[in-house]
Protein backbone atom coordinates (compact mmCIF):
# COMPACT_ATOMS: atom_id res chain seq x y z
CA UNK A 1 0.00 0.00 0.00
CA UNK A 2 1.10 3.67 -1.23
CA UNK A 3 1.99 5.93 2.32
CA UNK A 4 -0.79 8.31 2.63
CA UNK A 5 -0.23 12.04 2.85
CA UNK A 6 -2.50 14.46 4.33
CA UNK A 7 -2.82 17.87 2.04
CA UNK A 8 -5.33 19.45 2.52
CA UNK A 9 -6.16 20.80 6.11
CA UNK A 10 -7.75 23.85 7.16
CA UNK A 11 -5.64 24.28 9.90
CA UNK A 12 -5.82 27.63 11.60
CA UNK A 13 -2.82 27.73 13.47
CA UNK A 14 0.88 25.78 12.57
CA UNK A 15 0.00 24.05 15.54
CA UNK A 16 -3.51 23.74 16.60
CA UNK A 17 -5.93 21.27 18.07
CA UNK A 18 -9.46 20.24 16.71
CA UNK A 19 -11.65 17.75 16.64
CA UNK A 20 -11.77 14.83 14.10
CA UNK A 21 -14.92 16.36 12.95
CA UNK A 22 -13.69 19.68 12.15
CA UNK A 23 -12.23 20.59 8.74
CA UNK A 24 -9.84 18.16 7.20
CA UNK A 25 -10.13 18.81 3.07
CA UNK A 26 -8.68 16.08 1.61
CA UNK A 27 -6.98 12.87 2.57
CA UNK A 28 -5.23 11.63 -0.64
CA UNK A 29 -2.73 8.57 -1.30
CA UNK A 30 0.59 9.29 -2.06
CA UNK A 31 0.05 12.08 -4.51
CA UNK A 32 2.76 14.56 -5.37
CA UNK A 33 4.95 12.34 -6.97
CA UNK A 34 8.57 14.17 -8.14
CA UNK A 35 9.82 13.83 -11.37
CA UNK A 36 12.38 11.22 -10.61
CA UNK A 37 14.83 12.64 -13.74
CA UNK A 38 15.25 16.34 -11.34
CA UNK A 39 14.10 16.10 -8.10
CA UNK A 40 15.70 13.20 -6.05
CA UNK A 41 19.08 13.77 -6.50
CA UNK A 42 19.82 12.92 -2.78
CA UNK A 43 23.68 12.18 -4.04
CA UNK A 44 23.81 15.69 -5.35
CA UNK A 45 24.46 16.99 -1.61
CA UNK A 46 27.89 16.02 -1.59
CA UNK A 47 28.51 18.37 -4.18
CA UNK A 48 27.00 21.72 -2.04
CA UNK A 49 23.51 21.91 -3.66
CA UNK A 50 21.70 21.37 -0.98
CA UNK A 51 20.40 23.43 1.66
CA UNK A 52 22.70 25.06 4.07
CA UNK A 53 22.43 27.47 6.74
CA UNK A 54 25.10 29.90 4.73
CA UNK A 55 24.04 29.55 1.58
CA UNK A 56 22.93 32.95 0.69
CA UNK A 57 23.05 36.55 2.45
CA UNK A 58 20.53 38.08 -0.13
CA UNK A 59 17.85 37.08 -1.99
CA UNK A 60 19.94 37.59 -5.57
CA UNK A 61 22.57 34.90 -3.83
CA UNK A 62 19.32 32.62 -3.52
CA UNK A 63 18.16 32.94 -6.79
CA UNK A 64 21.48 32.02 -8.22
CA UNK A 65 21.37 28.51 -6.06
CA UNK A 66 17.59 27.70 -7.51
CA UNK A 67 18.67 28.08 -10.70
CA UNK A 68 22.04 25.95 -10.30
CA UNK A 69 20.16 23.21 -9.01
CA UNK A 70 19.97 20.01 -11.63
CA UNK A 71 16.31 20.12 -12.18
CA UNK A 72 16.76 23.41 -13.65
CA UNK A 73 19.77 22.98 -15.89
CA UNK A 74 17.29 19.99 -17.61
CA UNK A 75 16.19 20.47 -20.93
CA UNK A 76 13.16 23.07 -21.06
CA UNK A 77 10.11 21.30 -23.49
CA UNK A 78 8.26 23.27 -25.62
CA UNK A 79 4.88 23.61 -27.36
CA UNK A 80 3.99 22.98 -30.91
CA UNK A 81 3.89 26.95 -30.97
CA UNK A 82 7.79 27.30 -30.07
CA UNK A 83 6.64 28.62 -26.37
CA UNK A 84 7.94 27.06 -23.74
CA UNK A 85 5.58 24.17 -22.51
CA UNK A 86 4.21 25.46 -18.58
CA UNK A 87 1.97 22.45 -18.92
CA UNK A 88 2.38 20.07 -15.58
CA UNK A 89 1.58 19.45 -12.44
CA UNK A 90 3.92 21.77 -9.86
CA UNK A 91 4.31 21.06 -6.22
CA UNK A 92 6.82 21.14 -3.85
CA UNK A 93 5.95 18.53 -1.80
CA UNK A 94 6.74 18.23 2.00
CA UNK A 95 5.37 16.23 4.70
CA UNK A 96 2.78 17.01 7.32
CA UNK A 97 3.03 15.49 10.75
CA UNK A 98 0.01 14.88 12.60
CA UNK A 99 -0.70 13.21 16.62
CA UNK A 100 -4.00 11.54 17.52
CA UNK A 101 -4.56 11.87 21.18
CA UNK A 102 -6.72 9.47 23.79
CA UNK A 103 -9.46 11.60 23.66
CA UNK A 104 -10.00 11.66 19.71
CA UNK A 105 -8.26 15.45 19.26
CA UNK A 106 -5.94 15.44 16.75
CA UNK A 107 -2.89 18.43 16.81
CA UNK A 108 -1.85 19.01 12.88
CA UNK A 109 0.82 20.65 12.36
CA UNK A 110 0.79 22.16 8.76
CA UNK A 111 3.77 21.10 6.75
CA UNK A 112 5.06 19.09 8.84
CA UNK A 113 8.92 18.66 7.36
CA UNK A 114 8.96 22.56 6.33
CA UNK A 115 11.68 24.06 8.17
CA UNK A 116 12.54 28.08 8.35
CA UNK A 117 15.82 28.29 6.91
CA UNK A 118 17.99 31.86 8.25
CA UNK A 119 17.93 32.63 5.07
CA UNK A 120 17.36 36.17 3.79
CA UNK A 121 13.56 37.16 4.12
CA UNK A 122 10.91 37.92 1.64
CA UNK A 123 10.38 40.93 -0.13
CA UNK A 124 7.37 42.93 2.05
CA UNK A 125 5.21 45.81 0.51
CA UNK A 126 6.26 49.33 1.68
CA UNK A 127 2.55 50.70 2.63
CA UNK A 128 1.83 54.19 3.46
CA UNK A 129 1.59 55.38 7.28
CA UNK A 130 -1.86 54.70 7.94
CA UNK A 131 -1.99 51.39 6.40
CA UNK A 132 1.23 50.29 7.87
CA UNK A 133 -0.31 50.81 11.21
CA UNK A 134 -3.32 48.52 10.27
CA UNK A 135 -0.95 45.83 9.00
CA UNK A 136 0.99 45.94 12.44
CA UNK A 137 -2.11 46.04 14.18
CA UNK A 138 -2.87 42.62 12.69
CA UNK A 139 0.36 41.07 13.19
CA UNK A 140 0.50 42.17 16.57
CA UNK A 141 -2.86 40.41 16.71
CA UNK A 142 -2.15 36.99 15.38
CA UNK A 143 -1.46 33.73 17.31
CA UNK A 144 1.40 32.11 15.67
CA UNK A 145 0.85 32.99 11.72
CA UNK A 146 -3.00 32.90 12.25
CA UNK A 147 -5.87 35.49 12.71
CA UNK A 148 -9.47 35.27 12.26
CA UNK A 149 -9.23 38.20 10.51
CA UNK A 150 -7.74 36.50 7.98
CA UNK A 151 -10.14 36.09 4.86
CA UNK A 152 -9.50 32.38 3.91
CA UNK A 153 -10.55 31.57 7.17
CA UNK A 154 -14.26 32.37 5.55
CA UNK A 155 -13.45 30.33 2.61
CA UNK A 156 -12.76 33.56 0.24
CA UNK A 157 -10.52 32.68 -2.84
CA UNK A 158 -6.76 33.83 -2.06
CA UNK A 159 -6.58 36.20 -4.64
CA UNK A 160 -3.41 37.23 -6.89
CA UNK A 161 -0.58 36.87 -5.99
CA UNK A 162 -1.48 34.89 -2.54
CA UNK A 163 -3.29 31.94 -4.26
CA UNK A 164 -0.07 31.56 -6.54
CA UNK A 165 1.71 28.85 -4.43
CA UNK A 166 1.73 25.15 -5.03
CA UNK A 167 0.26 22.56 -5.77
CA UNK A 168 -0.98 24.04 -8.84
CA UNK A 169 -1.78 22.43 -12.27
CA UNK A 170 -1.25 25.03 -15.83
CA UNK A 171 -2.76 23.40 -18.91
CA UNK A 172 -1.65 25.63 -21.90
CA UNK A 173 -3.07 26.10 -24.94
CA UNK A 174 -2.15 28.56 -28.11
CA UNK A 175 -5.42 30.84 -27.18
CA UNK A 176 -5.50 30.19 -23.41
CA UNK A 177 -3.54 28.96 -19.94
CA UNK A 178 -5.66 27.44 -17.17
CA UNK A 179 -4.17 27.27 -13.86
CA UNK A 180 -6.00 25.19 -11.80
CA UNK A 181 -5.56 25.44 -7.86
CA UNK A 182 -5.58 23.11 -4.95
CA UNK A 183 -5.60 25.11 -1.48
CA UNK A 184 -4.88 24.11 1.50
CA UNK A 185 -7.50 26.13 2.75
CA UNK A 186 -9.85 27.52 0.43
CA UNK A 187 -10.84 24.96 -1.95
CA UNK A 188 -10.20 24.32 -5.38
CA UNK A 189 -10.23 27.63 -7.70
CA UNK A 190 -8.74 28.15 -11.33
CA UNK A 191 -8.03 31.68 -13.42
CA UNK A 192 -8.17 31.76 -17.40
CA UNK A 193 -5.13 33.73 -18.66
CA UNK A 194 -6.18 34.70 -22.15
CA UNK A 195 -3.54 34.72 -24.39
CA UNK A 196 -5.33 35.24 -27.72
CA UNK A 197 -4.21 39.16 -27.84
CA UNK A 198 -7.75 40.23 -26.31
CA UNK A 199 -7.97 43.54 -23.84
CA UNK A 200 -9.38 44.02 -20.49
CA UNK A 201 -12.73 44.48 -21.15
CA UNK A 202 -14.09 48.15 -20.72
CA UNK A 203 -16.83 47.63 -18.04
CA UNK A 204 -15.13 45.27 -15.77
CA UNK A 205 -16.59 43.76 -12.40
CA UNK A 206 -13.96 43.14 -9.82
CA UNK A 207 -13.69 40.02 -8.87
CA UNK A 208 -11.38 37.85 -6.37
CA UNK A 209 -8.75 36.15 -9.20
CA UNK A 210 -9.48 39.62 -11.58
CA UNK A 211 -9.23 39.16 -15.13
CA UNK A 212 -5.60 37.93 -16.52
CA UNK A 213 -4.35 38.61 -20.11
CA UNK A 214 -1.27 37.23 -21.06
CA UNK A 215 1.49 37.59 -24.22
CA UNK A 216 4.61 35.95 -24.49
CA UNK A 217 8.38 37.86 -23.86
CA UNK A 218 11.09 35.57 -24.80
CA UNK A 219 10.39 32.57 -23.30
CA UNK A 220 8.47 34.47 -20.25
CA UNK A 221 4.66 34.42 -20.31
CA UNK A 222 3.81 37.96 -18.44
CA UNK A 223 0.20 38.18 -17.06
CA UNK A 224 -1.26 41.84 -16.52
CA UNK A 225 -3.97 41.51 -13.60
CA UNK A 226 -6.75 43.87 -13.12
CA UNK A 227 -9.58 44.27 -11.79
CA UNK A 228 -8.95 42.39 -8.10
CA UNK A 229 -11.78 43.29 -5.54
CA UNK A 230 -10.23 44.12 -1.76
CA UNK A 231 -11.37 41.53 0.10
CA UNK A 232 -8.11 39.48 -0.09
CA UNK A 233 -4.41 39.60 1.48
CA UNK A 234 -1.49 39.72 -0.52
CA UNK A 235 0.31 36.80 1.56
CA UNK A 236 0.99 36.42 5.44
CA UNK A 237 -0.39 33.75 7.36
CA UNK A 238 1.61 30.51 6.91
CA UNK A 239 3.21 31.61 3.69
CA UNK A 240 4.41 29.22 1.00
CA UNK A 241 6.66 26.35 1.05
CA UNK A 242 9.68 26.95 -1.62
CA UNK A 243 11.26 24.07 -3.09
CA UNK A 244 13.59 21.95 -1.40
CA UNK A 245 17.58 21.46 -2.74
CA UNK A 246 18.45 17.90 -3.64
CA UNK A 247 16.84 15.37 -1.65
CA UNK A 248 15.77 18.54 0.67
CA UNK A 249 12.44 19.01 1.98
CA UNK A 250 10.62 22.19 1.04
CA UNK A 251 11.37 25.35 3.20
CA UNK A 252 8.90 27.79 4.74
CA UNK A 253 8.57 31.41 3.26
CA UNK A 254 6.54 33.84 4.72
CA UNK A 255 5.70 37.81 3.73
CA UNK A 256 4.45 38.68 7.02
CA UNK A 257 3.42 41.93 6.36
CA UNK A 258 1.87 41.14 2.72
CA UNK A 259 -1.94 41.53 3.73
CA UNK A 260 -4.83 43.93 2.96
CA UNK A 261 -5.43 46.48 -0.50
CA UNK A 262 -7.21 48.23 -1.63
CA UNK A 263 -9.65 47.48 -5.11
CA UNK A 264 -6.94 49.61 -7.66
CA UNK A 265 -4.42 46.33 -6.90
CA UNK A 266 -2.88 45.88 -10.46
CA UNK A 267 -0.47 43.27 -10.39
CA UNK A 268 1.78 42.15 -13.49
CA UNK A 269 3.24 38.47 -13.68
CA UNK A 270 5.91 36.50 -14.75
CA UNK A 271 6.51 32.70 -15.59
CA UNK A 272 9.64 31.04 -16.62
CA UNK A 273 10.18 27.64 -17.10
CA UNK A 274 13.84 26.62 -16.54
CA UNK A 275 14.33 22.88 -17.10
CA UNK A 276 11.54 21.67 -14.35
CA UNK A 277 11.49 24.09 -12.36
CA UNK A 278 9.03 27.02 -12.77
CA UNK A 279 9.57 30.29 -11.37
CA UNK A 280 7.10 32.77 -10.70
CA UNK A 281 7.70 36.63 -9.89
CA UNK A 282 4.78 39.48 -9.95
CA UNK A 283 5.03 43.09 -9.35
CA UNK A 284 2.03 44.20 -7.11
CA UNK A 285 0.73 48.36 -7.51
CA UNK A 286 -1.57 49.84 -5.25
CA UNK A 287 -1.51 53.54 -5.45
CA UNK A 288 -4.08 53.47 -2.77
CA UNK A 289 -1.66 51.95 0.08
CA UNK A 290 1.38 51.12 -1.32
CA UNK A 291 4.43 54.19 -1.56
CA UNK A 292 6.00 52.64 -4.31
CA UNK A 293 5.18 49.15 -6.20
CA UNK A 294 6.22 45.55 -4.68
CA UNK A 295 8.51 43.65 -6.16
CA UNK A 296 8.08 39.71 -5.18
CA UNK A 297 11.06 37.67 -3.57
CA UNK A 298 10.49 34.86 -6.81
CA UNK A 299 8.89 31.57 -6.22
CA UNK A 300 9.93 28.60 -7.40
CA UNK A 301 7.53 25.43 -8.41
CA UNK A 302 9.08 22.18 -9.21
CA UNK A 303 7.59 19.68 -11.75
CA UNK A 304 5.69 16.87 -10.61
CA UNK A 305 5.72 12.99 -12.23
CA UNK A 306 3.13 11.92 -14.70
CA UNK A 307 1.07 10.61 -12.14
CA UNK A 308 0.58 13.48 -9.83
CA UNK A 309 -2.87 14.76 -9.93
CA UNK A 310 -5.20 17.33 -8.10
CA UNK A 311 -7.34 16.21 -5.24
CA UNK A 312 -10.97 17.59 -4.63
CA UNK A 313 -10.61 19.79 -2.01
CA UNK A 314 -13.70 21.77 -0.23
CA UNK A 315 -13.54 24.67 2.41
CA UNK A 316 -16.11 24.85 5.28
CA UNK A 317 -15.22 27.72 7.72
CA UNK A 318 -14.75 25.98 10.52
CA UNK A 319 -11.83 27.05 11.77
CA UNK A 320 -12.46 31.02 13.08
CA UNK A 321 -13.35 29.91 16.73
CA UNK A 322 -10.70 27.63 17.14
CA UNK A 323 -8.17 30.96 16.95
CA UNK A 324 -7.45 32.61 19.87
CA UNK A 325 -5.60 36.04 20.76
CA UNK A 326 -2.01 35.48 22.31
CA UNK A 327 -3.28 37.02 25.26
CA UNK A 328 -6.33 34.65 25.40
CA UNK A 329 -6.22 30.75 26.90
CA UNK A 330 -7.10 28.04 25.35
CA UNK A 331 -10.05 26.23 27.33
CA UNK A 332 -9.84 23.08 28.88
CA UNK A 333 -11.99 20.45 27.94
Amino acid sequence: MKPRIIRCLTTAMFVLTVLLSSSLCSVAQSKATPDKSGTDSGKQNSQGLAYRSDCCSTNEELQTFYLNMPVAKMPTPRAADGHPDLSGFWDNPFGASFNKAADGSVSFRLGGNRVRRNWPEPSEPSYKPEYLAKVRAIVQGQNGESTPEDPQYDCKPMGVPRASAVPLQIVQTPQLIVILYESNFIGQSYRVIYTDGRSHPADLDSSFLGDSIGHWEGDTLVVDVTGLNDETWLGGAQGHTEAGGPGESGHQIIEKFALIHSDQEHVVERYTRHGNMLVYEATVEDPVMFTKPWVLTPRHFLLNGSNSRLYESFCEAKDKSHIVKPADSVPSN
